[in-house]
């Protein structure tokens, strides 16, 4: 069928119903109509440039009439336009090579090949991309699929909407593997294409029957380029033709090498010259990133790679409240790198909801699950990834039945205890007055730690009693959690292996201590009324009232104001260390009424080299064993016999006086545990299959098309989950001084979403 050179023959219902569904209605493919040129506008990076023909060459040769036609644009190379000549003397028939007498840039060097080849449909190709095999038959297949598509774009690791696996992210080549081995899942099953306000030009197919109604590019608008892609796509729609976006080719994109010094100038004056010409582009592309219509192929696209992959692939399992749970899982990605795939399985709300993200960065996909409902569907994605193995982190909010995914998958599992929830619902072991007594007792209760309704201590172990003894490895942070937990468990797998933080030198030696006229006691991070908040301030106090020379400041927020202390406010971990050097503090201090399993926030105090000052409990005399000026003290001491000891630690530091902890007479942690033992425990299960034998295209996309659902929350529930966000920021601290006790200290615990879930459970009532 051909093609005329004016609008597409199509039934302008039919148009309008698939323009606003973002997806293709019935149509039946056409025959190719012009023969095919590729553009490739050169600039830089001989070899770069030299590695795309020679992908891009064997597919060119192999299609009748198709040719290449490679523009020199003032390369400022050596030996570039040799090496193009070298190219055209090996393919005379097919490759064509012209030189710009002066920089042109990439608008005018595309519209020299556009006149080149009048009669040919173009491919606009850059020469940092590598493109799979059969990469241009291929996009001939999807530009003609229909008789109305005027540009396709294939998925690549760097192409803004177009971008695998993570959308809208500059991706690294994915576990390393080439262009081919990536793009062998993305031949596997054909899914449908997406249509889109623009395309992306690294990689672009262009019929040209579109271009006879629509011209070239806008040489004048644009200048040397960016942008000009955009508005050949919006003068294309507007004319009627479409532009699509395909889920089943993959080719790699370098990205940035043409105009990496003046980048973001160029792509600011495109933005603001696309906003005159075009003024509902904007508005259209971020509907387009909100919808994400991509978003179904880019997870079954990569399921599929996950279950080609020889290589672990590892399922976490933990609370979606942050903190140093989340960080350590993401240091531990990061630590094992590509030698693991990594998923997460997140609570998410309410009800038994929970997400599973294929990444930690900000736009990692992610579907939903309501729990136990839809385990059935959970369990055969996992499946069909070939998860080897589960991690357990936390399972605060989780519906009991995750516990049986090891089980249910056939593979090994793996817990850390981040903290002692698993012993009886309460994570930090204080009692009723908010401070730990010394001791594990199933009869020891806080208020704010209730069991599940109609929960006893017995079934609630008892239910994580296979769990926990029968982990393939239980790791514990330090000896003094396993301690506590070898009070109630038995596990047979059990291994002390501190975190890994390569970023910080945590064995530091302590730098020395000069005498001052006054000393900056500082604490670190979210201090709850069992992190001491209440402790910090009575020390402070007292100081205070004694006329002592010591200020008291708190880098992070508390739970309620302290009126002796200095708070700075909310920061990112990684502020942590700068923000500890610039507040010019002289001690760290950690008043905690509660045990650590590890403490962060003790690894920034042991990176600055700062003397410390913490309690005898948990974690803390095990990492900070015969180190150097450290002061231990008994965490349930009243506040004048703290600061008595504190007064007399920093006269003894002051006059030269070495101060050394107590060596921990307990097990060595297992430093290289991660570095040896991890990978073979979570390969135990893998089953590995070639690419060629990828997990099935249609049960891993109606999996995933069912956990596509929108979050819903009642407005009600978001804005008690606003509303407490909000009461935790210190600007708001006049709220906790104005709340009963009883009020605020279960607002404001450690798990203080529990108390928007039982809010959200009461409007469910209502």
């Amino acid at each position: 069928m051909n093609v005329s050179a004016d609008l597409p023959s199509q039934d302008t219902a039919n148009l309008n119903s698939t323009q606003s569904s973002g997806g293709f209605g019935p149509a039946s493919p056409t025959i190719p109509t012009h023969p095919v040129a590729v553009i490739l506008p050169v600039y830089r990076g001989v070899e770069m440039t030299r590695h795309c023909i020679l992908a891009a060459m064997p597919n060119i040769l192999a299609i009748p009439g198709a040719r290449i036609i490679a523009i020199n644009d003032a390369s400022p190379d050596m030996g570039m336009q040799e090496m193009l000549d070298q190219f055209a003397a090996q393919w005379p028939d097919v490759f064509v090579t012209i030189q710009n007498e002066k920089n042109l840039g990439f608008v005018g060097s595309v519209n020299r090949g556009f006149a080149y080849f009048p009669q040919h449909d173009a491919v606009l190709l850059n020469s940092d991309v590598i493109v799979p095999r059969e990469w241009l038959g291929r996009l001939i297949d999807e530009a003609y699929s229909r008789p109305d598509i005027g540009t396709v774009t294939p998925f690549s690791n760097n192409a803004t909407i177009c971008s695998f696996p993570n959308f809208l992210q500059e991706n690294v080549q994915s576990f390393n593997l080439d262009v081919d081995s990536i793009d062998a899942v993305f031949r596997k099953g054909k899914l449908p294409c997406v249509e889109a306000p623009t395309g992306v030009g690294f990689c672009m197919y262009i019929r040209r029957a579109c271009l006879d109604v629509i011209g070239n590019f806008n040489e004048e608008k644009f200048g040397r380029g960016y942008g000009e892609e955009n508005d050949l796509c919006q003068r294309a729609l507007k004319s009627g033709w479409l532009n699509i976006i395909s889920p089943n080719i993959y080719a790699y994109h370098e990205g940035g090498v043409s105009f990496s010094s003046d980048k973001q100038a160029l792509v600011d004056r495109a933005m603001r010259v696309i906003g005159d010409l075009h003024p509902n582009y904007l508005r259209d592309v971020q509907l387009f990133i909100k919808k994400d219509p991509l978003k179904s192929a880019r997870i079954t696209r990569y399921a599929q790679l996950l279950s080609a992959l020889p290589i672990p692939k590892v399922l976490h399992i933990s609370h979606a409240m942050g903190g140093g749970t989340a960080q350590h899982i993401d240091e531990l990605a990061k630590y094992l790198g590509q030698r693991v795939a990594h998923i997460f399985l997140n609570t998410h709300g309410r009800d038994g909801a929970i997400c599973i993200s294929f990444g930690m960065v900000q736009h990692a996909d992610k579907l939903l699950f309501a729990l136990p409902s839809e385990y059935a569907d959970l369990i055969n994605l996992l499946k069909a990834i070939g998860v080897s193995a589960v991690h357990f982190h936390h399972t605060h909010g989780l519906d009991s039945i995750i516990l049986r995914l090891p089980t249910d998958l056939g593979v090994a599992h793996l817990l850390t205890v981040h903290d002692f929830y698993w012993l009886g619902a309460n994570p930090t072991l204080t009692d009723e007055n908010w401070k730990y007594p010394g001791f594990y007792s199933d009869t020891q209760r806080n208020p704010l730690y209730p069991l599940p309704q109609g929960m006893t201590i017995a079934n609630w172990q008892a239910q994580l009693r296979p769990l926990i003894e029968s982990a393939d490895c239980v790791i514990f942070p330090s000896n003094a959690a396993k301690t506590l937990f070898e009070n109630v468990y038995h596990p047979s797998n059990a291994v002390v292996a501190p975190h890994i933080e390569a970023h910080l030198a945590i064995n530091k030696p302590p730098s020395v201590f000069s005498k001052k006229d006054h000393y900056i006691i500082g604490a670190l991070g979210e201090v709850s009324r069992q992190k001491g908040a209440d402790v910090l301030d009575q020390v402070a106090r007292q100081a205070k009232k004694m006329g002592l020379p010591f200020k008291f400041q708190l880098i992070g927020y508390a739970y309620r104001v302290l009126d002796a202390v200095e708070i700075t406010g909310p920061y990112k971990s990684n502020e942590l260390a700068d923000l500890i050097q610039r507040h010019g503090l002289d001690i760290i201090y950690f008043p905690a009424q509660c045990p650590e399993t590890y403490s962060y926030t003790l690894s920034y105090a042991l990176d600055s080299g700062l003397p410390i000052i913490a309690p005898s409990i948990g974690a803390f005399p095990e990492r900070l064993s015969g180190r150097q000026n450290v002061l231990l003290i008994d965490h349930l001491s009243p506040a004048i016999e703290l600061l008595n000891q504190i007064s007399m630690f920093i006269e003894k530091l002051s006059t030269g006086v070495l101060i050394t902890a107590p060596i921990f007479e307990g097990d060595k942690s297992r430093h290289d545990f991660y570095a040896c033992d991890y990978i073979p425990i979570v390969s135990r299960d893998l089953k590995i299959i070639s690419s060629n034998e990828t997990a099935p295209i249609e049960s891993i996309s109606a999996v995933v098309l069912r956990g596509l659902k929108k979050e819903n929350f009642s407005l009600r529930v978001t804005l008690v989950h606003f509303l407490y966000r909000l009461y935790k920021h210190p600007s708001m601290a006049w709220i906790g001084r104005a709340l009963p006790d009883s009020v605020r200290h279960k607002v404001v615990g450690t798990f203080g979403v529990g108390i928007v879930n039982d809010i959200s459970k009461k409007f469910k009532g209502k």
